[in-house]
């Protein structure tokens, strides 16, 4: 049998034990805190941002823009006249500051809804021309994306 002395020890030791339940610190790209590192700059990022959105989401932005495109298409042949079909935007990009870095924020909207997914760039905060450099390379990422997809 334990002794007295052991059992204290143990149910001591359980006590002051940090509790981690709930406070997962898994990278997940679910808020600012929580933003997934990138491993690649550039252009490269962007596609490394879109096989994470895939991998998470099933969707991306490009893919949003597609569909949107199609519910146009789909309107517009039902005989509704341009001027009362309804268009959004079906996603958005914004570079972020978060602490001493630039964080790359994406909503767009998937068959299940809004998402929003945060990328950590690993690109400090101090680095000149860097929030027009990371939006220009995702918009044209998209625009070359959506120029090469067949509706």
């Amino acid at each position: 049998m334990l002794s007295h002395a052991y059992l204290v020890a143990i149910v001591t030791a359980f006590a002051v034990t940090p509790c981690h339940a709930g406070k997962s610190t898994e990278r997940d790209g679910s808020t600012m805190e929580k933003a997934i590192p990138l491993k690649q700059r550039g252009p490269k990022a962007v596609e490394e941002e879109m096989t994470w959105m895939m991998k998470l989401q099933g969707y991306t932005p490009v893919l949003a823009t597609r569909d949107a495109a199609a519910d146009i298409a789909r309107q517009l042949k039902a005989g509704k006249k341009r001027e009362t079909v309804k268009s959004q935007s079906p996603w958005s990009h914004r570079t972020l500051k978060h602490g001493e870095q630039w964080c790359s924020y994406w909503w767009f909207l998937t068959p299940r809804g809004r998402k929003e997914i945060y990328f950590d760039t690993g690109v400090s905060i101090n680095t000149p021309g860097e929030v027009e450099r990371q939006e220009s390379t995702r918009a044209k990422y998209i625009e070359k994306k959506w120029q090469s997809m067949k509706l």
